[in-house]
């Protein structure tokens, strides 16, 4: 991320960034060298209270760096995209060093500590580790600074699949059917489609989407830009691991 003159939050990933979200997949990494970086950073296991992982954080710019590491619940968008919630952390999770400075080329092992699991037998959460200038509030103009997100995954020792189906419509010009994981897993949801309209059917595969456990998303069926208004029928599939569901929806195009 950039900043202006301050030490603001850390809002975006900047050079040498990896993002690794809560299905454990990268999300988008920078060409450029150097920054901060990050081995380990994303922990799928079982459930167990004391589980302990080492993070190694290193800097691999040329500056020292300010860093804070931080463990985070999840939000989760509509869409199905996962961001740490930057207001928040997780109480039940011990970090060694929270804070410290990192010289150029230098590394720090971390160790992240599930301190206790919760009552339902799981815990989901990002790791979140933050670097910055340590003269950042001398300094003006453009300040680079860096922020990864690891994933911290873990599962109930027995899954647990349930799938709430709610309404279908169109949004963003794609058929979606809204879906609520009422389960204990964060494994991916897919399946197939078949709409019926006024000129045929349509099928199509459903592209996997991970649901964190009690949130609602809604998964894309289709594409709705080349249905000519009126009523459809979608018949959809759904699987996650060893769950099968089926639903029925009608859906109402309109244009104009």
């Amino acid at each position: 991320m950039v900043f202006g003159g301050a030490a603001l939050p850390a809002a975006a990933v900047t050079a040498g960034a990896v993002i690794a979200q809560a299905d454990g997949t990268k999300a988008g990494a920078a060409a450029l060298t150097g920054g901060l970086g990050m081995e380990n950073g994303s922990v799928q296991r079982q459930a167990v209270a004391g589980a302990a992982n080492v993070v190694k954080v290193s800097n691999k710019s040329q500056q020292a760096l300010s860093i804070a590491v931080s463990a985070r619940p999840w939000t989760q968008s509509s869409s199905g995209v996962a961001s740490p919630n930057r207001r928040s952390v997780l109480s039940n999770f011990g970090v060694s060093e929270s804070a410290f400075t990192l010289a150029p080329g230098a590394t720090r092992d971390v160790t992240v500590t599930l301190k206790s699991v919760p009552g339902a037998g799981y815990q989901y959460g990002a790791l979140e580790v933050v670097g910055l200038p340590t003269n950042v509030a001398k300094r003006k103009g453009l300040i680079t600074g860096y922020r990864l997100v690891g994933a911290l995954r873990y599962v109930a020792a027995k899954p647990v699949y349930a799938l709430k189906v709610g309404s279908a419509k169109v949004k963003a010009k794609t058929l979606t059917l809204s879906v609520k994981s009422s389960g204990n897993t964060a494994d991916p949801i897919s399946g197939t489609v078949k709409v019926k309209g006024p000129l045929g059917t349509k099928q199509a595969s459903i592209k996997a989407v991970r649901v964190l456990p009690g949130k609602t998303v809604s998964v894309a069926l289709l594409s709705a830009k080349s249905l000519p208004a009126g009523t459809y029928t979608a018949s959809v599939s759904l699987k996650q691991g060893t769950l099968r569901s089926s639903a029925t929806k009608k859906i109402r195009v309109k244009r104009g």
